[in-house]
């Protein structure tokens, strides 16, 4: 593990998670005023899919970016960094399941509400892990702009507001699909919602 993912591990570590669940939040996002209301969107179907193609967007964009470089030397170092996914992955994996497992206790919610939200908060915590992995080689989609200042600051996002996440791109697109034309789609679906916090 690179020390800038040690140290981004740690600083989320020490976020003051859920200490301001319940408190007033911009028009920007849409709020949510229970935990059960939090519940209900986190395990929602919508959202699942939302994170799941954020995750996917950061791969294709790396991918892509890779398939498209001139400098073959270039490309290969691409390749190798990319290559380093899954290992880190296996590596945060017990990190944050040690912690996301503990939190409870640290945060005083019910042990019951903890775990119907533990592999939720356990994903977003990898994927904000992941974006800042890549960060040099590509502009974090969502994780890191969208989740990470909300946890930061004690609350939890939790959902989706807006049009369905598509769970592939369009197919009369797909063999056309460049870097620019994924983050373009990306862009796309971001701009017609909002996030839902509580």
């Amino acid at each position: 593990m690179s020390p800038s993912i040690r140290a981004k591990l740690d600083t989320i570590f020490a976020y003051p998670f859920f200490q301001s669940v319940g408190r007033p939040l911009p028009a920007t996002v849409k709020a949510v005023d229970s935990w059960g209301a939090a519940v209900r969107e986190a395990t929602s179907r919508k959202w699942e899919n939302c994170r799941l193609q954020a995750r996917n967007v950061l791969s294709e964009l790396l991918g892509f970016r890779e398939r498209d470089m001139a400098d073959k030397a270039e490309a290969l170092r691409h390749w190798q960094r990319r290559e380093q996914w899954n290992p880190l992955v296996k590596e945060l994996r017990p990190l944050i399941r040690s912690f996301v497992d503990a939190l409870h206790l640290r945060t005083g919610i019910e042990a019951e509400l903890a775990e119907k939200i533990k592999s939720d908060l356990s994903w977003d915590i990898t994927g904000m892990c992941l974006e800042e992995e890549y960060k040099d080689l590509e502009q974090p989609p969502f994780f890191l702009p969208y989740l990470d200042p909300w946890y930061a600051a004690g609350h939890f996002p939790c959902g989706w507001d807006g049009k369905q996440f598509p769970e592939r791109w369009p197919e009369k697109e797909v063999l056309y699909l460049d870097a620019d034309r994924v983050g373009e789609l990306w862009g796309d679906v971001l701009r017609r919602g909002q996030l839902i916090v509580f």
